[in-house]
């Protein structure tokens, strides 16, 4: 029995265990799509001849459309490369319904082992406008995984700038969600706001004293983790990967974010 099958069979399951395994299917499976279904299913002429969209809303549309794209390629991937490992004892299955979470991975009779939600990060994008928000309730402690990918545009033909381009993942990470839902509402509690139920409430700018409804905030990938704590002061493992992961979307991005300390 390998160690996936085995931690995922486990009555004592380490999902920081599950989440390290599970991170290498991913990893080769990223390296196949970005060998294969990338350059040649995604791929687009030259920005000369083929321009990205210029207008926020459509360049919004645009990079969700990609991201979805990609969802659809990487996670073929991976169930293709456990088909090859496990033969049939494993899937992984889309979730039919728009809900969290993105994917399931499935035994032989169906039966749900593992949820699987993704994020795609454009690393062009000023605003890095992936979201974690799925409501800390929802999430299952030991169940959960969330699949954090990040890509750029790359050439074709690294010798010929008008051979095209298509998206190119430069990093991934598997992480536990339930600790990064953590890290998440941390970071609230530190900035004054909290959590009754699934609503998420913070400081009004306008009424001191006063609660109000988030203002769309809770969940943005750059604030899930509050700045004091990014040097690793009391920082979870996961949210250490986390930072890591957000390090490597910054060395490909026009902006910088991360900063230390302050928020």
């Amino acid at each position: 029995m390998d160690e996936l099958t085995k931690e995922i069979n486990s009555s004592t399951r380490d999902v920081n265990r599950v989440a390290s395994l599970f991170g290498e299917l991913v990893q080769q499976a990223v390296d196949s799509v970005n060998s294969d279904f990338g350059p040649r299913r995604l791929a687009k002429a030259s920005r000369v001849q083929e321009p990205l969209p210029i207008d926020t809303r459509l360049l919004s549309s645009f990079r969700t459309r990609i991201g979805t794209m990609l969802e659809y390629a990487l996670s073929t991937a991976i169930d293709a490369l456990m088909r090859v490992k496990y033969g049939d004892s494993y899937s992984l299955t889309f979730a039919v319904a728009h809900e969290y979470p993105d994917f399931y991975l499935r035994g032989k009779q169906l039966n749900k082992l593992l949820r699987v939600e993704m994020k795609a990060v454009d690393a062009e994008s000023d605003e890095q406008a992936a979201k974690f928000e799925t409501a800390t309730l929802d999430i299952e402690k030991d169940n959960d995984l969330l699949l954090l990918i990040g890509w750029t545009w790359k050439p074709i033909d690294e010798t010929d700038p008008k051979s095209g381009e298509f998206p190119f993942i430069f990093t991934s990470v598997v992480l536990p969600a339930a600790a990064i839902a953590e890290e998440r509402d941390i970071r609230l509690a530190l900035t004054g706001g909290k959590l009754d139920g699934k609503l998420v409430l913070v400081p009004s700018r306008k009424a001191k004293g006063t609660m109000v409804r988030d203002p769309k905030n809770y969940g943005k990938l750059w604030r899930l983790v509050h700045r004091s704590r990014h040097g690793g002061e009391n920082a979870s493992p996961a949210a250490l990967l986390f930072l890591g992961f957000l390090q490597e979307i910054q060395n490909h991005a026009p902006r910088k974010r991360l900063k230390k300390k302050k928020d």
